[in-house]
């Protein structure tokens, strides 16, 4: 069925994808695209935008309102202005987002007309982590919360006349991401392991351990923002969300049941049986992935290096203090749940002023306790 209706396009496309792909091995080109388009998808979605189809390396979308496409676009951009070095290390320059209000014909599930070619043309032109705008969407915004730059008219292959394009400038709004719940892991044992074993099975660890991070965020809308050492830093945009990744990280952790390793094989190895040591005297043997977690809510500074901010410094210096294997959030946290979690029984360990302990019950699910 053939119908017409005014809309606003936006095309996204990754720069630099097509040589970073051919960089990696062909079983990690799946995770690299995830990791670099799904938190894209996000923006897209959460701000009512329909994503038509994707391009290979990037996406056709499109929106009802173009002040919600121009807001996505901003937030694109800043996604990888604040990060282009995806989590799983691989890089990518950046994105390029070309955006045009115009009618459009929908046919079967695609877009056809003016409204897709003039984007898709015009997208070969922006610079990287750049927003091109034409006159049409500036005029439908008609919003003050928004500032361009005139670039002038360009001419586009199949396009009959020259079309008026504007830069967004997007600038105000990089840099800051509020009202963020920030969870950081902190691994227990690894500096002690990276003693005692190779360096091929610390990375094998460690890529174990990142890899249960993306499990457990993949099932709960995050995203992994930073890996530094034995410290993993993820982000999600609800307590719900955020409480449900620990919940499941947890989990994950629990079912990798350690075995001892012989004391001769850890003589020369203590890898060979995986990464479980044999424990000394007095020590208790834990399981491979035991690791402290803080979750907390507040708003992140996101410099080209990575996250900063008070929450970030917070976060780590209350992880910091935290008896090792313990995981708590802020009460902020907590007051934002909309689903109700069950209380942790038992007398809880030393806990900083205004958090509140998740452990698991004995022989039950994982929980939060509050005062």
């Amino acid at each position: 069925m053939v119908g017409m209706e005014t809309t606003t396009v936006l095309v996204v496309d990754l720069v630099g994808s097509t040589r970073a792909i051919a960089s990696v091995p062909q079983v990690r080109m799946d995770e690299m695209m995830t990791e670099a388009m799904l938190p894209v998808r996000r923006v897209i979605e959460e701000l009512d935008g329909e994503i038509i189809k994707f391009t290979g390396d990037g996406y056709l979308t499109a929106f009802r309102s173009a002040t919600g496409a121009l807001h996505a676009a901003a937030q694109i951009v800043n996604l990888f202005i604040s990060g282009r070095r995806l989590p799983i290390g691989e890089w990518v320059e950046g994105c390029r987002v070309a955006i045009h209000t115009c009618d459009t014909i929908r046919f079967e599930n695609d877009l056809l007309g003016e409204g897709v070619v003039v984007p898709a043309r015009m997208e070969k032109q922006v610079p990287t982590n750049e927003v091109y705008v034409t006159s049409t969407t500036v005029e439908a915004a008609k919003s003050a919360e928004f500032t361009f730059d005139l670039i002038g008219d360009l001419s586009f292959g199949g396009i009959p006349r020259p079309v008026r394009v504007h830069r967004l400038l997007a600038e105000r709004y990089r840099g800051i991401e509020r009202e963020t719940f920030l969870t950081v892991t902190d691994l227990i044992g690894l500096n002690a392991l990276a003693a005692r074993v190779s360096l091929t099975a610390l990375n094998e660890r460690l890529h174990s351990w990142v890899g249960m991070h993306h499990e457990a965020l993949g099932a709960t809308r995050g995203r992994l923002r930073s890996v530094a050492g034995d410290n993993i830093l993820s982000t999600h945009d609800s307590a719900d969300d955020a409480v449900d990744f620990l919940v499941m990280l947890d989990r994950l952790a629990r079912d990798q049941v350690g075995t001892p390793v012989p004391e001769q094989a850890a003589a020369t190895d203590p890898a060979a049986a995986g990464v479980t040591v044999v424990p000394g005297p007095g020590e208790r043997l834990q399981a491979p992935f035991a690791f402290s977690a803080v979750i907390i809510y507040g708003d992140l500074f996101v410099p080209d290096f990575g996250l900063a901010g008070p929450a970030v410094s917070t976060a780590c210096r209350t992880l910091q203090a935290l008896t090792p294997g313990t995981k708590i959030a802020a009460a902020e946290v907590l007051r934002q749940l909309t689903a109700p979690r069950e209380d942790f029984g038992g007398a809880p360990p030393p806990l900083p002023d205004g958090y509140h302990l998740f452990g698991p019950p004995d022989g039950g699910e994982a929980a939060f306790s509050g005062a």
